[in-house]
């Protein structure tokens, strides 16, 4: 079996890289926004869209950053709302927020590309490691495309007028065929012949 993420993860981390993260202010911006953490940094929090997990991130026996853990799913009302929250955390506890899968910072201004790894990631993870909540992202449970089911109301339409009409025909034909011929009357007077 292949091993898939199962989440999108985001780090909060010291404003310059290589430093230690600052773990009291993060936890401290993180819980007057309703996070539920222990002052290490790890727990949960619920927002209005759904709830992500928080650990600490270890190097070498120092706290380089908090690793907030977003689950892929096929929506993306979650990790926008973990961002913007994030954005403000790191903002107040004079930290940054980088993305570890694309390697690059976190901002709003990137919000699309963001989006577009995190649904490239959840696509496949429901696709080959059964997350249920991004399944429907899968190519296997994809619905139609929108102008497909007005084109097939058109080709339906223009089947049953095609066969209609057939039956119109064939029913014309059989009763035509049926009927009884009539043998034409002899014409008063002689034939015309025409006159050199």
């Amino acid at each position: 079996m292949l091993d898939v993420a199962h989440t999108y993860d985001l780090l909060l981390q010291a404003k310059n890289p290589g430093e230690a993260a600052p773990v009291a202010a993060l936890v401290v911006a993180l819980m007057s926004r309703g996070a539920q953490v222990n002052a290490a940094g790890a727990g949960t929090w619920k927002l209005s869209d759904g709830e992500v997990t928080i650990d600490p991130l270890l190097e070498e026996g120092v706290v380089k950053g908090l690793d907030v853990r977003v689950p892929l799913l096929d929506k993306t009302g979650l990790i926008e709302s973990v961002l913007k929250a994030l954005v403000d955390v790191a903002a107040e506890a004079q930290g940054r927020v980088t993305d570890p899968q694309r390697g690059d910072a976190a901002t709003m201004l990137g919000l699309s590309s963001l989006l577009e790894e995190y649904l490239r990631m959840a696509r496949y993870a429901g696709e080959y490691g059964a997350v249920s909540g991004a399944l429907g992202l899968s190519t296997w449970a994809s619905p139609p495309e929108e102008d497909s089911s007005a084109l097939r109301w058109v080709l339906l339409v223009g089947v049953f007028v095609v066969a209609l009409w057939a039956g119109w025909r064939t029913i014309n034909a059989i009763r035509d065929a049926n009927r009884p011929q009539e043998t034409p009357a002899p014409m008063n007077g002689a034939p015309k012949v025409p006159r050199k």
